[in-house]
């Protein structure tokens, strides 16, 4: 494995496997099956750039971590679309839920139904990042619904959709959001231009489906990535509970544990499938079906924009159709001077 972060001299010692390479030239260059971009947005374009020009000369894949934007940019999900649609890329997003064989399983289960219907899906996700003895928690992070409840917005529409013919679909049928949120009082304050949320709870329906989540970044908060389905298939009532959570993964199916797809890695896993499904589909056929692509990532992000917006006006918000998603504006940036400034 190569790598290219200049501020990540504390992982050196830690990564002693992984070759540190000296410019970022070099890590663009390198003959390498994947690109994994585990930056944020707003320095995630040079890179993003420089492998989408290579790709014009020979095909390129690259995993992008989310979100695919900043939350005052939502413009910028679309010229990405059109960059990528232009290149020879195959791009697709760093979820690790939907990679994982806890899912595949969860999935597996689901359709051996001729008949599913899921009623309701719980999701939490939740760490300790006030902590200041955690050096990661300097790590400066935009507000929680764009930082993590992304990744709930993502596993719940990733499943929904898998059952109602897709996501233009399953969000034709409605999708309404309504939270509440709390400031995150982060170690290192002087670094943000503005208080971001750190705690996010809502209720949500999509489609028929209720979705209810607690993303939780504040002190003394659990470590948890849960996730509790309810619903029928052929008539029969069914409770999955599974825990996405590195070192402590679970997953009971009507009470019974799936223990063999309990000693995976997450962040493993999400290269395999990765490679899995480009092996598997065609870069023509991969943006079209139900993966992590910029189509799906950009609609999550409109979620997330959603919620960020019901949060801060707290007030409930609906929208008809997929269209009517895509079409959605959170004013983000218009409300950036009026937020809150740590002290």
């Amino acid at each position: 494995m190569h790598a290219f972060d200049p501020s990540a001299d504390h992982l050196k010692a830690a990564l002693p496997d992984v070759h540190w390479l000296a410019t970022e030239a070099e890590f663009y260059a390198l003959g390498a099956d994947l690109f994994h971009l585990a930056m944020h947005p707003e320095h995630r374009d040079r890179a993003f750039d420089a492998l989408l020009d290579r790709s014009h000369r020979e095909p390129i894949t690259i995993l992008c971590e989310k979100p695919m934007a900043a939350p005052e940019d939502p413009e910028k999900c679309w010229a990405i679309r059109q960059a990528i649609d232009r290149a020879r890329a195959v791009v697709l997003y760093d979820f690790p839920e939907l990679y994982d064989p806890l899912l595949g399983r969860i999935m597996q289960f689901l359709r051996g139904f001729k008949d599913v219907r899921i009623d309701s899906i719980d999701v939490q996700r939740s760490k300790d990042r006030e902590d200041p003895a955690n050096p990661r928690n300097r790590k400066r992070m935009v507000s929680i619904q764009f930082q993590e409840s992304v990744h709930c917005l993502a596993f719940a529409l990733h499943v929904l959709s898998a059952f109602a013919g897709g996501v233009e679909a399953l969000l034709n049928q409605g999708c309404s959001l309504e939270g509440t949120s709390r400031i995150y009082r982060p170690p290192n304050p002087e670094d943000y231009p503005y208080a971001v949320d750190g705690y996010c709870e809502y209720q949500a329906l999509l489609g028929t489906t209720v979705v209810k989540g607690c993303t939780n970044f504040l002190r003394g908060a659990p470590w948890a990535k849960r996730r509790v389905l309810r619903g029928t298939g052929d008539g029969q009532a069914f409770t999955i509970v599974a825990d996405f959570l590195e070192g402590a993964k679970q997953l009971l199916i009507n009470g019974e544990s799936q223990s063999d797809v309990l000693g995976t890695d997450s962040y493993e896993e999400v290269i395999k499938t990765c490679g899995t499904w480009c092996r598997q589909e065609t870069a023509e056929s991969l943006p079209r079906g139900l993966y992590p692509h910029p189509r799906f990532a950009h609609v999550t992000y409109q979620l997330s924009s959603m919620l960020w917006r019901s949060c801060h006006d707290q007030q409930s918000l609906h929208r008809a159709t997929l269209a009517d998603v895509m079409s959605f504006d959170a004013m983000f940036a218009a409300a950036v001077p009026s937020l809150p400034r740590y002290a």
